[in-house]
């Protein structure tokens, strides 16, 4: 168990995917995502998404990610978020999303 301290800790932003490129070096099918935080930036992540969501249905998402978990390096690729996402019935990720238009870098309370 962690308290709710420990868990403010983690800084969860609502961005917006602005752009979405096919990732073949993966060792794991996966795109590699472009995502727009507003004041916190545009940040790059990869995501295994690629079974349940096509590159053309990306663009415009608005998706949750972890900003403070660090870079985290994928073969020539540095992934510098982590979108968050959960697990379907078949064990593909379904990602996270917000259900109205909101501001880019709002905070996930």
């Amino acid at each position: 168990m962690i308290n709710i301290d420990n868990f403010n800790e983690l800084e969860l932003l609502v961005g917006t995917i602005i752009k979405v490129e096919s990732f073949p070096e993966a060792n794991k099918p996966a795109y590699k995502l472009k995502i727009d935080f507003g004041s916190y930036g545009k940040k790059w992540s990869s995501a295994q998404i690629t079974n349940n969501y096509s590159i053309e249905e990306l663009t415009g998402r608005q998706i949750v990610a972890t900003m403070n978990l660090g870079k985290k390096k994928i073969g020539p690729f540095t992934s510098e978020v982590l979108v968050m996402g959960a697990e379907d019935n078949s064990g593909d990720i379904v990602l996270m999303e917000v259900d109205q238009n909101i501001k880019n870098g709002a905070k996930v309370n």
